[in-house]
């Protein structure tokens, strides 16, 4: 299915309705530009973003410790 989607002059890309209403339980999309310039919309649960990002963090091999004393580290030069 082929439709057209206008954006807004608030940089809002508005979903024509009968797209809008096969996704009605989903409130975020992952937007991906190809390399031939067209946008790519999934739809993506933030739960499972943010189970994603911490695998990957994981998977660097970075500890949660780490996290923790390198947010501390910076907001402690922020005061």
């Amino acid at each position: 299915m082929t439709v057209l989607a206008r954006k807004t002059e608030w940089n809002e890309v508005r979903l024509p309705p009968e797209i809008a209403g096969r996704f009605s339980d989903v409130d975020y999309f992952e937007v991906v530009v190809t390399r031939k310039g067209r946008l790519l919309l999934s739809p993506v649960n933030p739960e499972e973003k943010e189970e994603r990002v911490k695998e990957e963090i994981q998977d660097l091999g970075v500890a949660e410790d780490d996290l923790r004393a390198a947010a501390a580290a910076l907001l402690g030069k922020r005061g």
